[in-house]
């Protein structure tokens, strides 16, 4: 079973045909999505090298967007071994109409993207009482 068949149905309130269009599953840079109480979450990258100004978070049309740009890799001959990856990527993830990105933060190598489930009133279920006669 790979990657795609574990997360495919506990994605951020994503419908199953999202995955459909998948080919393969970019694995850069590493990341965990944690859903929390009160229909709230969070998407935390392993962004380690990367500084404020080398990334991006957009959300576009239902479309979160997360961009790494190192630029310029004159060091590169300064290593001897060089395990820590840093090089340019792009997630994106298609989000549900429901949810909403609150907000972005950089710390000790993390780059974590809150967001919530905000389903209208008119679209929430509701019990209807049973009157008896």
């Amino acid at each position: 079973m790979n990657e795609l068949e574990l997360i495919r149905n506990h994605f951020l309130g994503f419908h199953n045909d999202f995955f459909d269009s998948f080919r393969r599953v970019s694995t850069y840079p590493p990341y965990n999505i944690k859903e929390q109480k009160d229909d709230q979450g969070v998407i935390e990258f392993a962004v380690a090298g990367f500084a404020e100004k080398d990334l991006k978070v957009e959300v576009k049309e239902n479309t979160l967007s997360v961009y790494g740009c190192k630029g310029d890799a004159s060091d590169a001959d300064d290593f001897w071994h060089k395990g820590i990856s840093d090089r340019n990527f792009t997630k994106k993830f298609q989000l549900h109409k429901h949810i909403v990105v609150d907000n972005a933060e950089l710390k000790d190598g993390l780059l974590k993207v809150s967001y919530h489930r905000d389903i209208p009133e008119a679209e929430k279920p509701k019990q209807i009482k049973i009157k008896s006669k």
